[in-house]
């Protein structure tokens, strides 16, 4: 079973990635599992089929802790995708990342990664790992791939660098940085750049996104821009990111190299223009 960790920071489009490679994956016959990792739980309500709701691990823990089974936490959504959120405390209360750590350990005692129901788990995680909580599905060995979504903006970059930390820290769990997907602010940025980047971290850019207002109109219709505008330019290039990562092997793959803090932004000031 393929097991992938779509990482970024917040509002990178880390969930337009993810979904959609859910959305390919369940098109071309693939039974999914798509867990969301946010406590804001916005990452299924795009798969979910018209007029559902999803309730989050969260939520049923705090309702009846001892009714949790896979018929609480899991939501059937479009192309029969099952879709699994952790959701989050109540705001200014409690702490998010646990929220994340809770539900890996809930899948982890229902035995759902192992039972052979899925062929492809996606797993859509918040931000760049400043907590333990978040780096669940890395240090739980849940995640054997993991994609850093980025932009051209130096803080992006500055958490993938954080986001490649935490992949060297848990490697002994068989996690691999898989690539970078390069999610454009502007059509006119230096993509030479994350190449740049890319080598610096050892790895590769995968596929290279380009702004496209259609994606923010799918969103709008709860759609993914697979199904919006299946032959756009970012659906082609989602279709490709897709088959690559099925081809990744993480044994073959080289530990990534991160920067420290200082070294991230020498290299964003060497790299002006």
């Amino acid at each position: 079973m393929e097991t992938i960790a779509i990482y970024g920071k917040g509002g990178i489009g880390k969930s337009v990635v993810a979904t959609s490679l859910s959305v390919h994956y369940a098109q071309n016959g693939n039974k999914v599992l798509h867990v969301g990792c946010d406590p804001k739980h916005d990452s299924a309500m795009r798969l979910l089929k018209e007029g559902q709701e999803i309730r989050t691990v969260l939520d049923v823990l705090r309702e009846d802790p001892e009714a949790m089974g896979t018929e609480e936490i899991l939501t059937t959504g479009r192309y029969e995708i099952d879709c699994c959120e952790a959701g989050g405390p109540t705001p200014g209360v409690g702490c998010g990342g646990r929220g994340v750590a809770r539900m890996i350990e809930t899948l982890d005692e229902m035995q759902l990664l192992q039972s052979g129901r899925y062929d492809v788990a996606l797993f859509d995680v918040l931000g760049d790992v400043v907590c333990g909580g978040f780096a669940a599905p890395l240090r739980d060995g849940f995640a054997k791939k993991v994609l850093i979504v980025l932009s051209e903006e130096p803080m992006a970059i500055f958490a993938a660098n954080n986001i490649a930390r935490a992949i060297d820290i848990y490697r002994s769990n068989g996690v691999c940085l898989a690539g970078l997907v390069v999610n454009l602010r502007s059509n006119e940025a230096n993509v030479n750049l994350l190449h740049a980047f890319a080598d610096r971290l050892n790895t590769k850019v995968i596929t290279v996104v380009e702004r496209d207002p259609r994606i923010q109109e799918a969103e709008k219709h709860q759609r993914t821009i697979l199904e919006y505008e299946p032959d756009a330019p970012a659906s082609l290039a989602f279709k490709e990111l897709g088959e690559a990562l099925l081809k990744i092997d993480p044994q073959e793959v080289p530990l990534p190299t991160p920067m420290t803090d200082d070294e991230v932004f020498a290299f964003l000031r060497d790299h002006e223009g």
